[in-house]
């Protein structure tokens, strides 16, 4: 492949990528994904054909390819809102599926009636929004689909918080908002994530905010480091630990949080030592040293 044909493919396939998640979010990515990369296939060929020609041609074909990515993402969202219409998706497990089934094929939930295209009709006004608008363009009414997204997240954090009960008893629940996961555990400990889909300054204000709930909670710096990203608290005999010290490491506006049993370094009861005098000095060689000093 051309170096020219790979870079048109690239682009392309990015902005086709950014108009179906700008206009209908990763579930109805999923579904029309496919065929927008077909069509992103056979536009890259087009494009590299033009390009091949003689060189007195190289202008017609730089303005059409211009012409082409400024409405590319345009076109790809009309198609995607208009695949939507017949589009359902599961508010279990976000599967898409097509609009004539009443429960998902992949989990078994119930289905909702409207497909995602109806759930865009403004209930005011009546107005057709886009798929992934959250409030209408015409009257700022919440739109049905925004309400569902919002059910949907209300449930999955529930079942993740349920979870929190099972294996987390000894700390305290996150309250401080996110789309919950608990990622996986084990004998190393468990793994939690609240992710806050592109807000960074929300990520940071909740995992500080957690930070005062666990030491309102009894758990706190310790060992020879002590740090407030690193809170430790003895139960019955054993040292639980919450690691917030790399929690962004891997996402900024995703708070991972660790949480398992361990001792800080030097011991939960690490406490400084204090500096030690000279063997070779005693009290009264201090007494005859100050005496120097007062003639």
């Amino acid at each position: 492949m051309s170096f020219l044909k790979r870079t048109i493919r690239n682009a392309v396939s990015q902005g086709i990528s950014r108009g179906i998640s700008d206009a209908v979010g990763k579930a109805v990515k999923q579904a029309v994904e496919p065929r927008a990369t077909e069509y992103a296939n056979k536009a890259a060929e087009h494009f590299d054909q033009a390009a091949g020609n003689a060189a007195q041609q190289t202008r017609q074909t730089t303005s059409s390819l211009e012409g082409a990515f400024a409405n590319l993402e345009r076109s790809m969202q009309s198609y995607a809102n208009q695949m939507t219409k017949d589009l359902k998706v599961c508010p279990e497990c976000g599967q898409p599926t097509s609009a004539e089934k009443k429960f998902c094929p992949g989990c078994g939930a119930k289905l909702p009636e409207q497909t995602l295209g109806q759930s865009a009709v403004c209930p005011e006004c009546g107005k057709q929004n886009s798929v992934g608008m959250k409030f209408c363009q015409d009257c700022g009414t919440k739109l049905p689909v925004a309400v569902q997204e919002e059910e949907m997240a209300a449930r999955k954090n529930a079942k993740v918080l349920a979870q929190w009960d099972e294996i987390l008893p000894q700390y305290p629940k996150w309250t401080c908002d996110g789309e919950l996961y608990i990622e996986d555990y084990g004998s190393d400990g468990v793994n939690f994530s609240a992710s806050f889909n592109g807000n960074t300054g929300a990520a940071h204000r909740a995992v500080e905010q957690y930070r005062q709930i666990l030491q309102q909670n009894g758990f706190r710096p310790a060992g020879q480091n002590p740090t407030q990203a690193q809170l430790f608290k003895r139960i019955d005999g054993v040292v639980y630990n919450v690691d917030t010290e790399h929690c962004f490491e891997g996402d900024p506006d995703c708070a991972c949080i660790g949480f398992c049993r361990r001792e800080p370094y030097g011991g939960f009861d690490y406490v400084k030592p204090e500096p030690k005098m000279s063997k070779d000095i005693g009290l009264d060689d201090l007494k005859d040293f100050a005496k120097l000093f007062r003639r």
